[in-house]
């Protein structure tokens, strides 16, 4: 069914999703066992700590890609990869196929192994299953440090690869050498031809739409269906997104960066891994340009739960645009879905900075028109607003409802203007507004909200005292 309405849409040429950084740059993975160092090289390489590193063992489970600009317009494409001995359970197959997909676009493949354990059979078995594929690739033989035993790393010379190059990772040992004497050399030599024009495109194009929420809601579904390809690990257990996994797409001409989080539990956690992945998707709500999170229709008819509506706070706090996708609504019967519905408006009804949606992920149901929600925003930013509108708006609040007195003196609000546009800011200058309550505060606020009717792009109000030259 899903099948045959991806082809539907396809044929009828509605929308066209291409990958940004395609033909654009050369691509590089790293592929190896597991817990050879492959993430902490690409977390040094690419100079972001994007990548989770710990000494437990298949915490990479997507294709993590990330672009690395070494010289002037010498750039590649970089892709962290799972283990390639994950084959014992649903999520490791998976992850193991995501390994596969990695060797077929790569340009270049670097073989990462481990220097203190030496050679392991498996470590044949990899090299016969790259090998297949006629690709390109280095030996870097990682973990060098401590390492006295030179016949140890001699034993890495029977795998038969052309270039080895001895680094620690975690110690940024022989990292220069790797760049300066082998990446950089290849990427010229491959892709000399690279005009720096289109690099700079690459570079400066792309909004970022962060995908937040509890575990198992449909988050790397909604990804995949927009991408239409199993780029993203799914699965009914919870937890199976653990990184945060950035992919660019084109739509209609203009590009964007879907970003995958790992899920936020309303439950403590003592796993220092899952304390890192919640850690990392509140970072990436504070980078990202707009923020979809995704609730389960059928598990939240009856109430949205505190934990996503704690969410919903601290993304008005930073500022940012929300769309919240209420994902697997075909489950849901008619009056299912009216009671819902009511649900939301009452406890949403003072949210004035968000859209609702509805989406069938699975399905592919209603998940384009997140592009155009995604464009509205955009052109509520582009909306011009002078200060002659915002005083006006700002007197006829106080003419419906006066602050309140204090100390026998009523606050007064004299000046308002305009402080940014990305998020906006609206600066009020004042006397006394240092006392003013918080519920006043959200009545102008809900006032500028209903006036501009610029809804789904948070206003952030900011008060300022008038200094008195007299005192």
């Amino acid at each position: 069914m899903k099948q045959n309405k991806l082809t539907e849409i396809q044929e009828k040429n509605i929308f066209k999703i291409t990958r940004v950084y395609t033909k654009m740059a050369p691509i590089i993975a790293l592929i190896g066992r597991t817990n050879v160092g492959k993430s902490t090289l690409f977390n040094i390489l690419t100079k972001k700590r994007n990548a989770l590193v710990s000494d437990l063992s298949g915490l990479t489970r997507d294709r993590n890609y990330e672009s690395c600009y070494l010289e002037k317009n010498t750039k590649f494409i970089l892709v962290d990869t799972a283990g390639f001995d994950f084959k014992s359970n649903v999520i490791q197959e998976q992850a193991h196929k995501q390994t596969l997909t990695a060797i077929k676009e790569s340009d270049l493949i670097f073989f990462v192994v481990n220097a203190r354990d030496g050679v392991l059979p498996q470590e044949y078995e990899i090299l016969k299953e790259i090998r297949k594929y006629q690709k390109e690739s280095f030996l870097v033989i990682n973990k060098i440090d401590g390492i006295k035993e030179i016949e140890k790393i001699n034993e890495f010379y029977s795998l038969g690869f052309k270039k080895n190059i001895q680094i620690s990772a975690s110690h940024n040992q022989g990292i220069n050498h790797l760049i300066n004497e082998h990446l950089i050399p290849w990427i010229k030599f491959k892709y000399e031809k690279i005009q720096s024009k289109q690099i700079l495109e690459t570079k400066n194009i792309s909004i970022k739409i962060a995908c937040i929420g509890k575990p198992n809601v449909g988050k790397s579904t909604l990804i995949n269906s927009l991408l239409m390809q199993d780029r993203i690990i799914t699965s009914n257990i919870p937890g199976t997104t653990l990184d945060v996994i950035s992919i660019p797409i084109k739509y209609n001409n203009k590009n964007y960066i879907l970003i995958d989080t790992a899920g936020t539990s309303k439950k403590k956690t003592k796993k220092k891994i899952e304390q890192i992945s919640i850690i990392k998707t509140l970072k990436t709500i504070q980078k990202t340009d707009i923020t979809l999170l995704v609730i389960d229709a059928k598990n939240e008819q009856f109430r949205i739960c505190h934990q996503n509506l704690l969410l919903i706070n601290i993304i008005e706090n930073f500022g940012k645009p929300l769309i919240i996708i209420i994902n697997k609504w075909d489950l849901l019967n008619f009056s299912e879905k009216n009671q819902f519905k009511k649900l939301l408006n009452y406890q949403l009804k003072n949210s004035f900075f968000l859209k609702i949606h509805f989406i069938s992920a699975i399905n592919s149901e209603g998940i384009y028109e997140i592009f155009k929600l995604i464009e509205d925003f955009n052109l509520s930013y582009q909306h011009k607003i002078s200060t002659s509108k915002l005083m006006q708006i700002m007197k006829d609040a106080i003419k419906k409802h006066q602050p309140p007195m204090i100390n026998g003196r009523r606050i007064k609000l004299k000046y308002v203007h305009l402080g940014n546009y990305n998020p906006i800011k609206i600066i009020i200058h004042g006397n006394q507004t240092r006392y003013l309550p918080i519920t006043y505060k959200k009545y102008l606020k809900n006032f500028f909200y209903k006036s501009l009717a610029i809804h789904g792009v948070p206003i952030n109000l900011k008060f300022k005292e008038t200094i008195n030259p007299y005192v």
